[in-house]
């Protein structure tokens, strides 16, 4: 149960009555106003239905609270107990204290708080000036005045400003509390609920790109804005024409769900403040959230290398390796930089602690703050340079990790001869990481034996050599300085990675084994069968299956483009036998894979594009050093479609028992011809 201190004082009041009292009795009697009286009635109702009591509410005569007199006893006695409770935990007081002032808008006298909290003046006064800074930050001011009394004073949006602030702030622990500090009594429970199902009725795109607490800040931020436009408290300030800016368009279909579901009416002010909000709002961290805020990336990436400019050298070169930190503070800096420039308030629970165990990182954070004031003109606060050093402190610590164990990284130069353009990029090379623990050796393209490769790390090559199936960097013969860093970050790579160790036949032998049984029996485990409907497009397909064989949305998107560029190439469709081959070599998969798919008791699709098609096999291989061996092994399974009868059977029937006992067969005998020839 969640009460506040205002409640207490009138189920105290009402619990303490014999008989029938009116509401101007009750808000007299507590220094409030009868509108608050009737504000809190619904609430007091619903806390009394739990110890089978009502409130009888008749009128001309008042309000009674009826039932069992042991309940009312035990009612009592639990609101006593809670009171007692808040007001010896002071922080706990103090966030109370921001929630009566933000529900009551009427000023009153420092003896009301005094009394509330069962505390004196001079502690309430204390507990004013420690929440005065809070305040501050929401544009308003603790008014304080002899004959006037303490109230909050400041404009509409600042107050709906900080009644969101107060709301996110405290929403993660407001379940947790035994105090009652209800937040929810700051809003509508049935409306922040119906918001809820007005946003996902709108099925916005953007929408999912928010971050959980982002997207909770949204829906508080639209209740409390419809409960305030009920009330006939609309933003008065002037705003822009904000009509063609990056995502109106959400926030107006977002108003125009709310106009429709609650008969209200939002001026076009309510519409910017909603665009605002989702504009300002945090985003998950996905390539798909880059660019949303409608500030140019190029702007994004000049302010990112300045800020990374001020921090030490040798961090920096490291950090402009660190893809996910770059991408990471592209997609939090778009909607930090439209907060700033919006003076939108953000509060960062963990300031305090980041301030106190990483005191360097957030005195990095302090001076690339700074740059971000040079580019823009815009003042980043506490909060927000906290955030800062959450990426940045992330970003050391995967560094600092990564340089535990390091070791002298072996690479090889390639080029037609081995001669000329290797030696003119071995000179290069060696000027551009004299300092780094490196073994450079130079060789032809038809020099690269299994045993140079075993002795070698990764390679550096200004031709293609796709086909010698190695890791290696395509550069520019001149060594750029983009090649400088593609290379800087492959060195960074294999230096935390164990060195590979020279085999004599016999081991190098089990190695090839126990490679190959690995890649048999994860070919056999991971494959599965789909049956789809016969309506699936050939795009449908590509998709399913791609979604089927990854493990992250973005994933599947790239195994789909390389199963269609594959196609494109050269159709792998055969309707002549039924049967739909998709294969390709993918960055988007780690091991081999084999999944088929097939219709339900139907004959063949009904998309043109899929004419005759039955059944569809389709198998992945990942971009490794294992090409060879990768595509022999699953040319074997391609080939038993035309060779084996049975397995063609089977995958038309969607069996997907007999195909991997088939697959098994086809394997083994794999397998049994490679331990022939080791």
């Amino acid at each position: 149960m969640e009460l506040t201190p205002r409640i207490r004082q009138i189920l105290i009041y009402l619990l303490g009555a014999e008989q029938p009292v009116t509401d101007s009795e009750v808000a007299d009697a507590l220094g409030v106003s009868k509108r608050t009286i009737l504000r809190e009635a619904d609430y007091i109702g619903s806390i009394l239905k739990s110890y089978d009591l009502t409130l009888v509410r008749k009128k001309g005569e008042g309000s009674q609270i009826e039932g069992d007199r042991e309940k009312k006893e035990e009612l009592l006695m639990m609101v006593k107990a809670r009171k007692e409770q808040v007001v010896s935990d002071k922080e706990k007081r103090r966030n109370l204290l921001k929630l009566e002032l933000l529900r009551n808008r009427e000023p009153q006298k420092l003896f009301y708080y005094s009394d509330m909290f069962g505390v004196s003046e001079a502690t309430i006064s204390t507990d004013l000036e420690a929440i005065s800074g809070w305040a501050k930050e929401c544009h308003l001011e603790i008014i304080r005045k002899p004959g006037y009394g303490i109230a909050l004073s400041g404009s509409e949006k600042s107050y709906r400003t900080a009644l969101q602030r107060f709301v996110t702030e405290n929403l993660k622990t407001h379940k947790e509390s035994e105090a009652g500090d209800n937040i929810y009594l700051l809003m509508n429970e049935e409306v922040l609920s119906e918001v809820e199902e007005v946003l996902e009725r709108t099925k916005e795109p953007y929408l999912r790109l928010l971050t959980n607490d982002a997207y909770v800040g949204l829906l508080v931020h639209l209740a409390v804005a419809v409960e305030r436009i009920r009330q006939g408290e609309l933003v008065s300030e002037e705003t822009y024409d904000a009509r063609y800016d990056n995502g109106y368009d959400i926030a107006k279909n977002i108003a125009t769900a709310l106009e429709e579901e609650f008969s209200i009416q939002l001026p076009e002010s309510e519409v910017n403040n909603i665009l605002l909000h989702i504009k300002g709002a945090k985003l998950n961290y996905t390539n798909e959230a880059i660019g949303q805020s409608g500030i140019d990336t190029g702007e994004l990436m000049g302010i990112i290398d300045a800020m990374i400019d001020v921090l030490d050298p040798d961090f920096a070169r490291e950090l402009r390796c660190e893809d996910d930190f770059i991408r990471g503070l592209m997609v939090h800096l778009e909607p930090a930089l439209y907060r700033m420039k919006n003076d939108m308030t953000i509060s960062n629970p963990l300031l305090s602690e980041i301030k106190q165990e990483y005191p360097d990182v957030f005195s990095d954070c302090e001076r690339a703050a700074e740059v971000i004031t040079e580019k823009t003109g815009l003042v980043p606060n506490e909060a927000e340079i906290g955030y800062l050093a959450m990426h940045l402190g992330a970003a050391k610590e995967r560094i600092e990790s990564r340089k535990k164990k390091r070791r002298t990284v072996t690479i090889g130069v390639i080029c037609a001869s081995g001669f000329g353009v290797a030696q003119l990029m071995m000179a290069k090379l060696k000027r551009e990481f004299a300092d780094w623990d490196i073994v450079l050796k130079a060789y032809g393209s038809d020099e690269i034996t299994q045993h140079i490769v075993s002795r070698t790390d990764f390679f550096i090559s200004s031709i293609n050599v796709d086909d010698l199936g190695v890791d290696y960097c395509l550069v520019n013969p001149l060594i750029t300085q983009r090649d400088v860093l593609q290379i800087s970050v492959k060195i960074d790579e294999y230096a935390s990675m164990p060195a590979r160790q020279e085999n004599n036949d016999f081991t190098r032998q089990l190695d090839e084994i126990n490679n190959i049984i690995t890649r048999v029996k994860g070919v056999i485990r991971r494959y599965h069968h789909l049956t789809v409907s016969k309506d699936t497009t050939l795009e449908g397909l590509i998709r399913l299956l791609a979604s089927e064989m990854t493990d992250s949305s973005k994933a599947a998107a790239v195994l789909a483009a390389d199963i269609k560029s594959r196609e494109q190439v050269m159709s792998q469709l055969f309707p002549e036998i039924g049967i739909a081959l998709f294969h390709c070599r993918s960055k988007a998969v780690k091991e081999c894979q084999i999944v088929t798919a097939g219709l339900d008791g139907e004959r063949a699709f009904t998309d043109q594009a899929l004419y005759g098609i039955q059944a569809v096999l389709c198998m992945t291989m990942p971009v490794d050093e294992n090409r060879k061996q990768n595509a022999e092994m699953l040319g074997r399974v391609s080939s038993a479609i035309i060779e084996d009868e049975e397995f063609l059977g089977s995958l038309k029937e969607g069996d997907e028992e007999a195909i991997q006992d088939k697959l098994q067969e086809i394997l083994k005998g794999y397998f049994s011809e490679q331990l022939s020839v080791l």
